[in-house]
């Protein structure tokens, strides 16, 4: 019978050493879950954009190429050399003038 009593015994502390600890620890596994998706979701969305600037990029590296006997290509790569200098690198050409359109001020009351 006292072999009985120390089965149970070490049966109950195995079951209360395996219970306890998920009973006094605060986390909360599916606030986990929600953040970690959402953290997903934000780096999908991110992974879209990125794609998307990379197709773009790759376009306008398609647009440079040249050939040498071809001469459209290279009008074609002359042009978006001046596209490129007007967009990204805002230059202008000589005699040229920029108008720039501002938003209107918000009124204050």
């Amino acid at each position: 019978m006292i072999w009985m009593n120390r089965l149970l015994c070490a049966l109950l502390i195995a079951a209360a050493v395996a219970w306890l600890p998920r009973e006094f620890t605060d986390t909360d596994a599916s606030a986990d879950l929600a953040r970690i998706e959402q953290e997903r979701r934000a780096l999908v969305a991110g992974n879209t954009t990125l794609e998307a600037q990379i197709s773009a990029l790759e376009a306008e590296v398609d647009a440079l190429h040249v050939t040498s006997d071809d001469p459209a290509s290279q009008a074609r790569a002359a042009t978006e050399i001046q596209r490129i200098a007007r967009e990204d690198l805002n230059l202008i050409r000589r005699g040229e003038v920029v108008f720039e359109l501002l938003p209107p001020a918000e009124q204050q009351p």
